[in-house]
Order: structure tokens, then C-alpha cells, then sequence
């Protein structure tokens, strides 16, 4: 399976790149940062596309480095901006915050989709993540709406060349020292990356539109 993976210079990129690499898959990861994106492509033998997925003049011009046959794109966050403490914003800062979490999150998403999209093989899948548990009423939390929002709406498009497109997020349980149903609980970037994973396996071909959340087990309304 041919695997494209954005955030590819972000921990939680290289830890989703790992699980699809130890599960027999090729990858390709795509980062803004080179010195970050090379040291991930080279700990897992993938190749690597040095780019921004916000911007999309840089996506134009290396799109034809992009595999021309994938089964699976998976968005990872790459945040380039230190958000600080909400109580303490100017306009500005919230103004920032808002256009910042937006590109992130749902505008890298969009663009990657729309640019390697016909690339998709039938019967693959899309998968974009939500990686921080956002603060209810914050600029994280409606994009996380809006990113569910275009998730669901995607998802009869995409569907009608047999492809999926669901979002994976992380749930309130998953906030240190909580220790969920397990003694030992994984990492929030270990469950990101065995439910990216599950999504693209033939037990998951029900599961579109949907965003599914990451809790350590948790009751779902703590998600």
C-alpha cells in the first residue's frame, strides 16, 4: 500500500509514518521543516517532499513529485505558531490564533485533498487528524467543527470512487494522568496511529464521514 503522509516533520507524523512502515506499507512524508522531514524519512527508509501544505503555489510546484497511485492520505497538523495563553490576547493574538489553527488544521487538509486526490486509488482512504483536545469555545474547537463539517461532506463525493474520508481527534481522557482502562496506557500518538491504520483496513470500509476520537477507553462523552 502507497501511503502519503503530511506532518511528516512533526513527532506525531513520524509516529503514524512508523506504524504504516512496520505494517508492510511504502510511505512518502510531506514537511515543511527539511531538517526534521529527512532524519523521519530516513529512520523509516521513506522518501520525503519537502513542502508547505498551507500554501499553495509550493504545493503547485511539487506536485509531480507525488506518487502518481496511493492508497491512503493522512493529514498530520504541523503547527508553526505558539498560541500562548488565551486569557492574555491582544486582537491580534486572537485574530492569529484563529488563522493560524485554521491553516493547521482544516486548510492544509483541504489543499493536500485537492492536490493529490485524483491520485487515489479506489477502495482507499483519507484521514485527517485533530491531535490536541481543544478547549471548548477556542479557535482549535471550531476548526475541529469545521474539519468534521468537511470530513462528512467529502465523504459522498469521495464515496462514489469507493474511497473514505474520516478524522481522527483526541479526547479529553487522553489529558496527562489520566490512565483509562489500562495500567499502562499508550500514548496519544501510538492510538492516533493504530486507529489511522484500523481506518484503512477492510474491517473499516463502513466508517466514513465520521470523526472517531482517541480516549484510552474512555466513556464517549468524554470525548
Amino acid at each position: 500500500m502507497e501511503v502519503l503522509i503530511t506532518g511528516g516533520d512533526t513527532e506525531l507524523g513520524r509516529a503514524v509514518a512508523e506504524e504504516f512502515h512496520n505494517d508492510g506499507h511504502s510511505i512518502t512524508l510531506v514537511g515543511a521543516r527539511r531538517d526534521d522531514l529527512e532524519v523521519a524519512a530516513k529512520e523509516i527508509d521513506a522518501d520525503a517532499i519537502v513542502c508547505d501544505t498551507t500554501d499553495p503555489a509550493g504545493l503547485a510546484q511539487v506536485r509531480h513529485l507525488f506518487p502518481h497511485h496511493l492508497d491512503t492520505i493522512v493529514n498530520i497538523p504541523a503547527p508553526r505558531w505558539d498560541s500562548g495563553d488565551p486569557r492574555a490576547y491582544s486582537l491580534s493574538d486572537l485574530a492569529a490564533a484563529y488563522r493560524n489553527s485554521l491553516d493547521d488544521t482544516l486548510l492544509s487538509a483541504v489543499l493536500a485533498v485537492e492536490t493529490v486526490g485524483d491520485h487515489l486509488r479506489s477502495g482507499g482512504s483519507i484521514i485527517s487528524v485533530v491531535p490536541e483536545n481543544p478547549r471548548p469555545g477556542s479557535a482549535e474547537a471550531a476548526v475541529k467543527a469545521a474539519l468534521a463539517n468537511w470530513v462528512a461532506g467529502q465523504a459522498k463525493a469521495y464515496g462514489t470512487r469507493g474511497i473514505t474520508i474520516n478524522a481522527i481527534a483526541t479526547g479529553r481522557s487522553a489529558q496527562p494522568g489520566y490512565e483509562g482502562l489500562s495500567n499502562t496506557p499508550p500514548s496519544v500518538a501510538d492510538e492516533v496511529a493504530r486507529m489511522a491504520l484500523f481506518l484503512t483496513s477492510s474491517a473499516a470500509r463502513h466508517i466514513t464521514g465520521q470523526m472517531l476520537h482517541v480516549s484510552h477507553g474512555a466513556l464517549t462523552q468524554f470525548a
